[in-house]
């Protein structure tokens, strides 16, 4: 028990839920401002969640996973697989959401809050296992 209390008390993984809600924060205010601006829920949901990419992958890269190495190459993979990633998740995010939302009623909100919890597991998960794993040194192109 103490093994595993240790693996998710670690450096990393408090860092990740500090910008997580941070990201999250950004997101859920970005959605909610666009829902009174007017949009609808996955318009509002798609807008929120490209903005709050930008933020995650840089937050992630620099202070989450320490990834020091900024070649361009090294960029361009990382961002791709962060984006697919990230898409991947948003499409995870934007079916539940409407499921909640439209079809069983929940308000937006609400709905947004729900699915986010599930959003920030598998955002961590993948991005650990498949986006930074290997990418722990200084380097400029």
């Amino acid at each position: 028990m103490r093994k595993l209390f240790e693996k998710f008390a670690s450096r990393e993984v408090i860092v990740y839920i500090i910008f997580g809600v941070l990201t999250t924060i950004a997101g859920f205010g970005l959605y909610a401002l666009f829902l009174h601006i007017g949009f609808n829920v996955a318009v509002s949901n798609t807008l929120s969640t490209f903005l709050a990419i930008l933020f995650a992958y840089v937050t992630n890269k620099i202070w989450v996973f320490n990834a020091r190495d900024y070649r361009i190459r090294t960029l361009t993979g990382e961002f791709f697989k962060f984006l697919s990633s990230r898409f991947v998740t948003y499409v995870i995010d934007t079916v539940l959401l409407v499921l909640l939302a439209d079809v069983f009623g929940v308000n937006p909100l609400i709905a947004k809050a729900m699915t986010s919890v599930i959003v920030v597991i598998l955002n961590y998960l993948i991005s650990k296992k498949l986006v930074f794993k290997n990418t722990k040194i200084n380097s400029v192109d």
